[in-house]
């Protein structure tokens, strides 16, 4: 006879050793001899067979087995499927399945062992149920329902009342890169590498540092930097994955409770507008595979040929730590150009661009647009999909039951909270605001990528006529014509553009 034993979990007051000694026991009562011992430790009840090491063992000994014997019937599987393939295999070799506590024996095995194998998978099911059950309930009050919290968060609190509290040294990092996306013209590439310079630790290694534990030497990277902007979480909501969809800060949804409110695990980081902007910037600027992408030029797509009013692009070019580059436009390049060369000294331009942006505009107020929180949308589909599930189950059950009254009130409750969303989401509307601080100022804080920014909030366009054929080869103002359509906070206010409008070409700022 072969003895099996298998633990799902392995603790000093559950080792294998008194349930393999009753099997021996079992053994010499009846006369077998034991030729093999066969164990299987932190292995679920409900795997395959075959993805066991120690059930292998036992399906490599059957031929030359009589019996195989467990100490209790759900050591050998908690799955009816999978006792029922064990029972296959061993008739086919004519071995017999027994356990040890005499429940099933050569002498009943044949009748009871199916019943039996049927109670030991309702008892998975009802530990199942009890996890899920458990798992909803904490839910239901924004606990931590395990792992780490996101990041900026830390976990405290008994075992069944965990929270989150904020982590001032994570949440500090998320603030800043909120600013300088809003405010500065950042971008997601530029913070990420910056974050790495500083030598601020990215989300795990954070998060191992604080609990004493040896870190991985892992760095930021565009996209995880991304996650910790744009997931719900930030705001102190429990998430969940949507079904089908892969898990992570994009595809995420708010946890809902009854009336389809998100449900808070702990203190928001970000308010919800200032997370609303981030969203904004963030989905504005993301790009799919193929798509052409922005370089770090100042004048890319500011500048423009005249030739074609296509971009000029810069080439990039250096000698002896001495600046070179040059703005070209494509059409005007080799054998299969539509005009004539187009070429423009780069340093020179930049300068001469910047120095009339400043003029004109350095002393005004710097505005920037707030979107509005877009949660209330996302919250507003949430609830609807709800509302559409529910319907469609109270259409399956009793009219006078107890279910469909239940099912109705929910659907109640979740109607009542679609109207506030709606009119939430119907009302919620961008706008201007003080960025504070000048033109001029913010153009000393941001680097070439952030003024880009800035020169399109003030409508900029820079127009190059190619050189006259002779002329020298020497920068040449007269070939760059630079125009200003003014602020974007005063072109998308017509009544307002046309007052600041006459404010500034009296002032000069304008021609």
């Amino acid at each position: 006879m072969v003895i099996y034993d298998r633990l799902s979990r392995l603790f000093a007051e559950e080792a294998p050793d008194h349930r393999i000694a009753a099997c021996k026991a079992y053994a010499e009562q009846r006369g077998w001899e034991v030729v093999h011992v066969a164990t299987d430790t932190n292995v679920s009840g409900a795997s395959r067979l075959e993805d066991r090491p120690g059930m292998r063992e036992v399906l490599s000994w059957l031929p030359r087995a009589d019996y195989v014997l467990a100490a209790k019937l759900d050591r050998y599987a908690r799955s009816v499927l999978e006792f029922q393939r064990l029972l296959d295999a061993a008739k086919s070799t004519h071995t017999t399945i027994v356990t040890a506590d005499g429940v099933v024996s050569p002498e009943n095995a044949s009748i009871i062992i199916n019943v039996l194998a049927a109670f030991a998978e309702y008892e998975r099911d009802m530990i199942t149920a009890r996890i899920t059950d458990s798992k909803e309930h904490f839910r239901k009050r924004g606990n931590h329902l395990g792992g780490l919290a996101p990041y900026g968060y830390a976990v405290t609190g008994p075992i069944n009342d965990k929270r989150w509290v904020i982590d001032e040294t994570a949440a500090a990092v998320i603030r800043e890169c909120a600013d300088k996306l809003i405010n500065h013209g950042a971008t997601l590439t530029g913070l990420t590498r910056e974050l790495n310079e500083r030598g601020i630790l990215p989300p795990a290694d954070h998060a191992r540092q604080r609990d004493g534990r040896k870190l991985r030497g892992n760095k930021w990277h565009l996209t995880t930097l991304r996650d910790v902007l744009y997931t719900p979480g930030i705001r102190g909501w429990l998430v969940q994955s949507v079904p089908g969809k892969k898990r992570s800060a994009v595809h995420n949804q708010p946890v809902l409770d009854a009336e389809g409110r998100p449900v808070s695990a702990g203190p928001e980081i970000l308010d919800g507008e200032t997370w609303g902007a981030v969203r904004a910037i963030i989905d504005g600027k993301s790009k799919g595979r193929g798509a052409e992408r922005t370089g770090k030029a100042l004048l890319l797509h500011v500048a423009l040929c005249s030739e074609c009013d296509g971009p000029m692009y810069r080439q990039r070019r250096a000698v002896n730590g001495k600046d070179y580059s040059t703005y070209v436009c494509r059409n005007g390049v080799g054998k299969r150009g539509t005009h004539r060369p187009n070429v423009i000294t780069a340093p020179m331009l930049d300068e001469l661009v910047t120095a009339d942006y400043l003029k004109r505009f350095g002393n005004m107020a710097l505005m920037r647009w707030a979107e509005p929180d877009g949660s209330a949308v996302l919250q507003l589909s949430d609830v609807t999909t709800q509302i559409e599930r529910l319907a469609g189950n109270l259409a399956q059950l009793e009219p006078n039951g107890t279910a469909a009254r239940v099912v109705i009130s929910q659907l109640t409750a979740l109607e009542k909270r679609q109207a506030e969303l709606r009119a939430e989401a119907d009302h919620a509307v961008g706008r201007w605001v003080d960025a504070g601080g000048t033109v001029a100022d913010e153009w000393k804080r941001r680097d070439d990528e952030g003024r880009r920014g800035l020169l399109a909030d003030l409508g900029t366009r820079v127009v190059i006529r190619p050189a006259t054929p002779g002329a020298p080869k020497r920068f040449n103002s007269a070939r760059v014509a630079v125009t200003f359509e003014g602020p974007a906070w005063f072109r998308d206010d017509p009544a307002a553009g046309e007052l600041a409008g006459i404010a500034m070409t009296e002032s000069g700022m304008l021609d």
